[in-house]
């Protein structure tokens, strides 16, 4: 049974940070359209304050929907005299205001520009997204044909500007029903080599207007896509876009392609179980965790399980982890049934001994942050030896930088578009923040 999401709302407000993120993003990662989740974001950083971590529940509320009156706050929020004291805090309320809907965007554009902390560096992006909305239909497809041209020799994302291209992609999505038959040709196409192709980039955009626009008829299409195994942005996209549709066609074609799929197709598809908040989804899993014999997948699958909230996954994720050497894996596994269950309020026998343990390991960790401060190479490096010795790492050791989400604090090699040269979404991060990198550089 699914833990009632209204309890989840009031966990928004929890003295814990790390359940209030956790409640936010439970909301955020499945692209809820309910309006009522910012409001409750807003009231907890108005109760405890812009100096506790307030930047990280601004940070997971990127996805949420917005309405009039959290444009407004968030508008006053970076007007704020002293908005930039507080880490990262006016980036990350720039970054919610650039993702919010444009048309609600459009009418307080020159509120926004002139904002005293609204990031210079996200104007153009803002500015795009509003000139986007004047586009019409044909236009989008040949803007976004004309990207795919152009790119059709670059082999790395750091060639060309994706986050531009998927911009088109949203502003095209308005037009829903119409693009449908455009996209289904797309995705039809088998693409068999990328060098001078087009549709090296064309693939994966069609496959985000597919769940953009909730193509519940491409769902075969893009399972098949995703079984291939077409590489890193197609991959994410395909998780994306089944995501955003989100029907329990999704679940059931998952279900289906789960057995004998390959290590790579069983990892994804659980990313996407874990974020369809459904009944249907809970029995997926538990249908699922049964038959899978592979204790890495079922691992992944009793983490989707916990992010249902489901109360049955609490007695399967302790029986998985007695009695059991905890890898990187295997200790996020265990606190995340911790958090779980100190949200819910459910316990087991190990909980309180579970808990002092993950405690113990954050405040060793805030101790070695404190002892590396000013010498992030070092944190770095003592973070790796902790790894290799075998000892217990609670959050992972990161640089202390004026931004975390900025590429250019953490750069990652070039992605190559082809088959094999990926990063699963829940290996750890290149970056080496010791993070998934789901949770990390792949957002």
């Amino acid at each position: 049974m699914r833990f009632a999401e209204a309890k989840i709302k009031e966990a928004i407000l929890h003295a814990d940070i790390d359940i209030r993120v956790r409640a936010v993003r439970y909301f955020a990662d499945s692209i809820s359209s309910d309006p009522t989740i910012m409001p409750l974001v807003i009231k907890a950083v108005e109760t405890y304050g812009r100096d506790n971590d307030a930047y990280r529940l601004i940070g997971v509320s990127k996805d949420l929907r917005q309405t009039e009156d959290t444009i407004t706050w968030l508008i006053e929020q970076l007007n704020d005299e002293g908005c930039d004291k507080f880490e990262n805090y006016s980036f990350n309320l720039s970054r919610v205001l650039v993702a919010a809907d444009p048309v609600l965007l459009l009418p307080r554009e020159s509120e926004i520009l002139e904002a005293r902390h609204f990031r210079p560096d996200l104007l153009r992006l803002i500015t795009e997204r509003l000139q986007m909305l004047s586009w019409d239909e044909a236009t989008c497809w040949e803007k976004l044909e004309a990207f795919c041209e152009e790119g059709k020799d670059k082999q790395y994302t750091n060639e060309v500007d994706l986050r531009y291209a998927k911009r088109i992609v949203e502003a095209l999505a308005r037009y829903g029903e119409e693009c449908e038959a455009k996209v289904r040709d797309l995705l039809t196409i088998k693409v068999d080599f990328f060098n001078g192709n087009p549709m090296m980039w064309m693939e994966p955009l069609a496959v985000r207007l597919a769940g953009q626009i909730g193509m519940e008829s491409a769902i075969p299409l893009i399972i098949a896509k995703l079984r291939e195994d077409g590489g890193d942005i197609l991959n994410e996209e395909c998780v994306e876009a089944l995501k955003h549709i989100g029907t329990p066609a999704v679940l059931n074609a998952i279900s289906e392609a789960f057995l004998n799929a390959e290590e790579y197709f069983c990892i994804y598809a659980s990313g996407v179980v874990e974020h369809i908040h459904t009944d249907l989804a809970v029995e997926t899993c538990l249908r699922l965790i049964e038959r899978e014999e592979t204790e890495e997948f079922r691992r992944e699958l009793i983490h989707a399980l916990l992010c249902q909230f489901a109360s049955e996954g609490i007695e399967i994720a302790r029986r998985w982890l007695m009695g059991r050497k905890l890898d990187f894996m295997g200790n996020e596994l265990r606190n995340y049934l911790v958090e779980t269950c100190t949200l819910t309020g459910d316990r087991f026998p190990e909980y309180e001994e579970w808990k002092a343990t993950e405690q113990a390991e954050k405040a060793a960790h805030r101790m070695r942050v404190k002892e590396f401060e000013g010498d992030p190479l070092g944190l770095l490096l003592q973070f790796a030896v902790d790894k290799l010795t075998g000892k217990p790492v609670a959050e992972p050791p990161k640089p202390k930088v004026k931004n975390p989400f900025l590429p250019s604090f953490r750069p990652l090699p070039p992605s190559k578009l082809e088959p094999k040269q990926r990063v699963g979404r829940n290996d750890p991060c290149p970056c080496k923040s010791g993070k998934k990198f789901k949770n990390c550089c792949m957002k």
